[in-house]
C-alpha cells in the first residue's frame, strides 16, 4: 500500500495568478467539482483546461488507486468518497492553521519587500468563510487589485485586525438578542475610534438537510439516529449555533455528533449531501449548490472591518466601489439567499451595534 505524507512546499504566488504544486492542483480541482457539481465548472474557476482538469483527476486516482470524482448522467459530478475525505481534510488542515500561515505569509511580505519591485495594489482579508466572498479575488483581479483571502474563523480574523496581520476582516452577526450577546464577543477587538465597517450582504443562515428529510426544527436534532454535523470552534456559525441552542434549551451534548466538526459551509452541506450526516447549520447558498433542504433560522449582516486610515487607499475605494456596481450584484445571481441592498458603503460600528439590536 503507497502511503503518501504531506509536506512543506513554498509556492510563490502574485495578485493576479495562482501557482500551485500538483497536490494543490488536485485539491482545488476536488474542491471547484463539490462546489459547482461540473467537472467543467471547476475547471474553468480553477484555470484550467477541461482536458488538463480530468488528466489531474485521472493521474491521481491511478496513484491512489481508488476513484475520487463519481459521474452519472443527468446528475452532473460529484465526489467519490475518497474525493470528498480529501476535500474535507484540507479544509480542515487549512483551518486549523489559517492564523499561522496567514502570519507567516505576512512575514515573508515584509522581510522580502526591500528587495523586490513595487509589487501591484494588494489587500490581505481574513475572513470567515462565505461562498459569495470567495468570488471576490477573482472579480478585483479584473480591476488590477490584487486580494488575498485567508479564511478565518470571525473572531481570529477580527483579531487578526486588530493586530495587524490585515488589511481586512470578514465577520458576520445576527440581528436581535442574537446578535447583542455576538456582539459582545466581537467588540473585544473593535475599537469604534480607529476601527469601521464596510457593508458586504445580508444572508440567510438555517439548517441545511438532506433533500426530502422530515427534520425541520432544532429540538428535532436531539433525535434518535439524527447525525449532526457541526462547525469548527471559534466560527462565527458555531457561536450562532450555540446561541441559538442556549435559547432553544437545548444542551449540546444531547446532539450527536455535535462535537464534529468541519470548517466551510460547503464542508458541512457535502457532508449532509454524501449521506455521512443529517443536518448541519449552514448559509443558504451552500444548502442549494449540493440539493439540499433548506430551513432558514437567521438573517445576519457580513461587514468588512477595516481602519479609519486605511479607507482612502485607492485599493479600498475600488473595493467599495466594486460592492456597489450592478456588475457585482449580477454575480450573486445564482447564489440564494443574499441581499446586497447598501453594499460598500461604510458604517460606523456603533451604529452597527444599535441597528441590530433594532432589526
Amino acid at each position: 500500500m503507497n502511503v503518501f505524507l504531506p509536506d512543506l512546499v513554498w509556492n510563490w504566488t502574485t495578485p493576479d495568478a495562482l501557482r500551485r504544486n500538483d497536490e494543490g492542483s488536485l485539491l482545488a480541482m476536488l474542491a471547484a467539482i463539490a462546489e459547482t457539481g461540473s467537472v467543467a465548472q471547476a475547471a474553468r474557476a480553477c484555470g484550467f483546461s477541461y482536458r488538463h482538469a480530468w488528466g489531474l483527476v485521472r493521474t491521481w486516482e491511478e496513484r491512489l488507486g481508488q476513484p475520487l470524482v463519481d459521474m452519472a448522467r443527468g446528475r452532473g459530478s460529484r465526489l467519490a468518497p475518497l474525493g470528498l475525505r480529501l476535500v474535507r481534510l484540507d479544509a480542515r488542515l487549512k483551518s486549523r492553521f489559517a492564523a499561522q500561515l496567514a502570519a507567516a505569509a505576512e512575514e515573508v511580505r515584509r522581510e522580502l519587500e526591500p528587495f523586490l519591485a513595487a509589487e501591484p495594489e494588494r489587500l490581505t482579508l481574513h475572513a470567515s468563510h462565505d461562498p459569495l466572498l470567495a468570488r471576490l479575488p477573482e472579480t478585483l483581479r479584473a480591476a488590477d487589485v490584487g486580494l488575498v483571502l485567508h479564511v478565518l474563523g470571525s473572531s481570529d480574523a477580527l483579531a487578526s485586525l486588530a493586530a495587524g496581520r490585515c488589511d481586512l476582516a470578514g465577520f458576520h452577526c445576527p440581528s436581535g438578542p442574537l446578535g447583542e450577546s455576538v456582539w459582545q464577543v466581537y467588540r473585544q477587538h473593535l475599537d469604534a475610534r480607529v476601527h469601521l465597517l464596510i457593508r458586504f450582504a445580508r444572508r440567510s443562515q438555517g439548517l441545511m438537510l438532506a433533500a426530502g428529510s422530515r427534520l425541520r426544527t432544532l429540538p428535532e436534532l436531539t433525535g434518535d439516529g439524527v447525525r449532526f454535523v457541526n462547525r469548527q470552534a471559534g466560527s462565527g456559525t458555531r457561536l450562532l449555533l450555540d446561541l441559538l441552542l442556549a435559547e432553544s434549551g437545548i444542551n449540546p451534548q444531547e446532539i450527536q455528533g455535535y462535537e464534529v466538526e468541519e470548517f466551510t459551509h460547503a464542508a458541512v452541506a457535502a457532508t449532509v449531501a454524501s449521506g455521512a450526516a443529517d443536518a448541519g447549520l449552514g448559509v443558504e447558498a451552500a444548502a442549494r449548490r449540493f440539493g439540499l433542504d433548506f430551513i432558514p433560522l437567521v438573517r445576519e449582516d457580513y461587514y468588512l472591518a477595516v481602519r479609519r486610515d486605511a479607507l482612502m487607499q485607492p485599493a479600498v475605494q475600488t473595493l467599495q466601489k466594486l460592492l456597489a456596481s450592478a456588475d457585482w450584484r449580477s454575480n450573486q445571481a445564482d447564489l440564494p439567499g443574499y441581499d446586497l441592498r447598501g453594499a460598500g458603503r461604510t458604517l460606523e460600528c456603533e451604529a452597527a451595534w444599535r441597528a441590530a439590536k433594532l432589526r
